[in-house]
């Protein structure tokens, strides 16, 4: 959620306003604030302070809500205000955390269906198939790869989500190099069958972005899973973060399948009415 490429990406969808006060980072997310409550991510930075979040919702005369805290960052805020704020698990935005090199080769015998998935795909379109980095070159294919996946879903996903999507991936594929993305290109018999990027967090960990892919392929999300993990692994970064699944059913069952190392947690604190 804190970074950078996230912060930049999400900000139709949030109303993002920020600020940056002796070195800290503080965010309102305007859109999901109501008449009761200034929503707000935690502070971030050396200089981090939760005073000015709750100056700032006294101001506009209403209670502070964080969203997405993790563990430690609730763990400060309860310290510098005891019992004022209540906090509850949000599962739906627990992030999925994996090993690169485990998902670089589906190791292990829980990821043997995995394993057997892919090889199946290598050996139906063998060299017809090619997965490469994702270059200038590339972004053409990806933007009609897009547009062509709109038009094939609108039918069954909310239109209005679909195409705020559309625009997001527009935007960061314009700054492909500014935001430091990287990412890899599925073609088969070079017509693009899929795309996958992301971006380091830090030197350990990568973060999936985006990933979309033609259904009609088999198991052409698990290829480019894996070859993006493969990536990292080579680089020495040593963890992907897959994200949260918004709390929809299917796609749980999905990132639970690959038996993530471990879930970031997050949290909410809801500031208490005062009495």
């Amino acid at each position: 959620q804190h970074s950078p490429v996230s912060m930049y990406s999400l900000a139709e969808k949030y109303g993002d306003s920020v600020c940056v006060r002796d070195g800290a980072l503080y965010t309102l997310r305007a859109r999901l604030c109501d008449e009761t409550f200034r929503v707000y991510l935690g502070p971030l930075g050396g200089g981090a302070d939760f005073a000015p979040i709750l100056e700032d919702a006294r101001a506009h005369g209403k209670r502070v809500k964080f969203v997405t805290l993790t563990e430690s960052a609730a763990a400060a805020l309860e310290k510098a205000y005891p019992g004022r704020f209540e906090f509850t698990e949000d599962r739906d935005l627990a992030e999925y955390v994996y090993r690169s090199e485990v998902m670089a080769s589906f190791s292990g015998s829980e990821l043997r269906k995995r394993r057997a998935e892919v090889h199946t795909f290598r050996h139906m379109y063998g060299d017809r198939a090619k997965v490469t980095e994702i270059t200038p070159a590339d972004f053409r294919d990806v933007l009609a790869f897009e547009r062509k996946w709109l038009a094939d879903n609108l039918e069954t996903h909310d239109r209005a989500v679909l195409e705020r999507d559309e625009r997001m991936i527009e935007t960061q594929i314009a700054h492909f190099d500014e935001l430091r993305l990287r990412g890899v290109i599925l073609r088969i018999d070079g017509v693009t069958a899929g795309f996958c990027y992301g971006t380091l967090l830090n030197p350990d960990f990568y973060d999936v972005i985006v990933e979309k892919a033609d259904r009609a392929v088999p198991h052409s999300f698990k290829v480019l899973r894996q070859e993006s993990a493969r990536r990292c692994a080579e680089h020495g970064c040593a963890f992907v973060n897959m994200e949260e699944d918004v709390g929809l059913p299917g796609l749980r069952a999905l990132k639970m399948a690959y038996k993530p190392e471990r879930l970031i947690r997050k949290l909410i604190g809801t500031e208490r009415e005062e009495r």
